[in-house]
């Protein structure tokens, strides 16, 4: 059965929820490197960045910042999505609509 009612025009919810958990990777993976411009890496010889470029140190936080707010818009958008999916279905039976 899919995963999505097409009479009643549903998103599938499983896309959504997929594509906030990729948001929600790249942003964590983002947020790893830019922890080694803060503080480097001595074992690598990697030195810190932010002591030398603030401004660029400060523009990474604010993309950061609005990476993590759009990957929890994206979870409460992709909550909506499943909620306007499974209202139609039955509580008491799995996977049976509703009647009228």
């Amino acid at each position: 059965m899919p995963s999505y009612h097409p009479e009643y025009g549903c998103d599938k919810h499983e896309e959504t929820k997929a594509a906030a958990y990729i948001v929600f990777a790249a942003n964590s993976a983002a947020a790893q490197a830019s922890m080694l411009a803060v503080t480097g890496e001595s074992s690598f010889q990697w030195m810190k960045v932010c002591n030398r470029f603030t401004r660029f140190c400060i523009e990474i936080g604010g993309a950061l910042l609005c990476g993590y707010f759009a990957s929890i818009f994206m979870v409460v958008i992709s909550s909506v999505s499943a909620y306007n999916l499974f209202r139609f279905y039955s509580p008491k039976q799995f996977l049976l609509l509703k009647g009228k």
